[in-house]
């Protein structure tokens, strides 16, 4: 049983640190993102836009342009939830 103590102890201490390093970066990821939140607030309209949804309306549009699809409208609205994952880290 004491070995048994023993090995959880030294288990928590070899990921101790990796818990702690963890939490640091999620830490300065929150305060990135809050910063991040307050630029994009104080940004003039184009460079907000430029940096926020151009890029993946760009590409909706290109997409658009090529299939032509009956329902236009309703086809862009799918494609930017579709993609909107792979240019949310973009921001």
């Amino acid at each position: 049983m004491a070995d048994d103590q023993t090995d959880a102890d030294q288990s928590m201490e070899g990921s101790t640190p990796r818990i702690v390093e963890n939490e640091k970066t999620h830490h300065e990821k929150t305060a990135k993102q809050k910063l991040d939140l307050q630029t994009l607030q104080t940004l003039p309209t184009r460079a907000y836009l430029d940096q926020t949804v151009v890029p993946i309306l760009l590409q909706g549009l290109s997409v658009l342009a090529k299939e032509r699809p009956p329902q236009p409208i309703e086809f862009l609205a799918a494609f930017l939830l579709k993609n909107k994952s792979q240019f949310e880290d973009r921001n």
